[in-house]
């Protein structure tokens, strides 16, 4: 037993989760990076969720300079 409790294992696997969902979000959006520079950006956006959740946010109420994204 690595000596880890429920709630951190509980942790790191919706780490990895989000991980996951960001990787495969990227695969299909065409970006031209390679699987592995793919997974580690995923974990570092993951890791740093709340810092995204806030720059998102401001962004959010930003009027678009342009069109709709699609």
């Amino acid at each position: 037993m690595t000596g880890i409790s429920k709630k951190e294992a509980d942790a790191h696997d919706r780490l990895m989760d989000a991980a996951s969902e960001l990787t495969d979000l990227m695969a299909d959006s065409g970006i031209d990076i390679s699987e592995p520079d793919r997974e580690e950006l995923s974990l570092i956006l993951a890791r740093n969720a709340p810092k995204i959740r806030k720059i998102l946010s401001r962004a959010k109420k930003a009027r678009p300079l342009t069109g709709p994204s699609p």
